[in-house]
């Protein structure tokens, strides 16, 4: 018997049910300002619009939703596979984030009420969810150097429901 076979099973909870607000499909569009020429001065002076789709899913057994993003801000391929979760030693939400340009975040996941925030080392981001969870607002930042610029502005339209959406929530 390992150490891994002697570990207890996690137990799903309603912390879990919390997550299904990122559930089906969303269309979003906005403005992404990160680049070279991005300044403190006037951060936003530069952006380029942001299209994209996202889809959240629950991962089998509905421990992890699994959210896959295809984006083009300013027409460049951005790419991003996401798994969220409960940390089970520590009772606290995470997300882990691979992107097409090779990209791996590990990010600490908050939220209070319909407002979820995402830290991490050079990203965080806010999103908001509307009262009848059809519309995402959200906004990124980056810190290139030592300040936090926006990042990118996007409000998301859920376009349908998951399929797979468990009645618990």
């Amino acid at each position: 018997m390992t150490a891994h076979d002697a570990e207890a099973p996690p137990t799903r909870g309603s912390e879990h049910d919390r997550l299904a607000v990122f559930l089906g499909e969303w269309r979003a569009e906005g403005t992404s300002y990160g680049g070279t020429d991005q300044t403190g001065v006037d951060p936003r002076a530069h952006g380029v619009p942001w299209t994209s789709t996202h889809t959240g899913r629950w991962y089998t057994g509905e421990f992890f939703l699994v959210q896959d993003e295809k984006a083009l801000p300013g027409g460049v391929e951005f790419d991003t596979l996401s798994v969220m979760g409960i940390d089970p030693t520590t009772g606290n939400y995470f997300v882990r984030s691979f992107e097409n340009h090779g990209f791996y975040r590990h990010y600490d996941l908050t939220v209070n009420g319909d407002r979820w925030e995402i830290s991490g080392e050079h990203e965080r981001s806010t999103t908001i969810f509307s009262n009848d969870n059809r519309t995402q607002t959200i906004a990124w930042e980056w810190k290139p150097e030592d300040t936090w610029l926006p990042l990118c502005d996007r409000t998301a339209t859920r376009t349908e429901m998951d399929p797979t959406r468990s009645e618990k929530t």
